[in-house]
């Protein structure tokens, strides 16, 4: 508003009456120190500073209006551009973190594979199958591989019951030969 000491000619309060017998006006007065004196000559009263609400006049109004109008028409579509490029910039923001997210724990899980393969310390090796080969023995599966020079034991397991009457035959010639290899060596030392 251009004038804040702007007051209207005829102010009204905004105030209704309670239903008593007090009155809205209690009389007109020259000034200031005749209003005083009738206060002080007919009623016990204190002075007190208050802040109360009062009717806009149609000055105001319209001035307010124009100040309400310039805002909207200038500070509104300024702040609407802010806001419209902030919620931008979040939703990218929420996406980089998404993606930071992500990329971290890929990073950190495999991180924690390689830490448990190195505790582990084993590394698979892929056995061609031509060079390798599973001997039934005694319930078990045993797999030797043709490496270094040498049939070495790579692998065990147990045969599962329904195996076992499909190769019951196989294992017990098996059986025949290591035993039959292990008296050798056992007679030979």
């Amino acid at each position: 508003m251009e004038n804040q000491f702007y007051r209207p000619e005829n102010i009204e309060f905004n105030v209704s009456n309670d239903g008593s017998d007090m009155p809205d006006v209690l009389g007109e007065f020259n000034n200031a120190d005749e209003a005083i004196k009738f206060i002080g000559n007919n009623f016990t009263a204190i002075n007190s500073g208050i802040t109360v609400s009062r009717h806009m006049d149609a000055k105001e109004k319209t001035e307010l209006r124009k100040e309400y109008s310039e805002v909207m028409e200038n500070s509104v579509p300024v702040y609407e551009k802010q806001l419209s490029d902030a919620e931008i910039n979040l939703n990218n923001a929420k996406k980089l973190q998404k993606s930071a997210e992500e990329a971290y724990d890929f990073v950190i899980s495999n991180a924690k594979s390689l830490a448990a393969e190195v505790k582990r310390g084993l590394k698979d090796m892929q056995l061609d199958e031509k060079y390798t080969f599973r001997i039934a023995f005694k319930g078990r599966f045993y797999f030797f591989t043709y490496i270094d020079k040498k049939l070495k034991l790579c692998y065990l397991r147990d045969i599962s019951e329904s195996e076992k009457t499909e190769i019951w035959s196989q294992m017990a010639g098996n059986e025949e030969f290591i035993e039959k290899t292990t008296n050798k060596k056992k007679l030979k030392k």
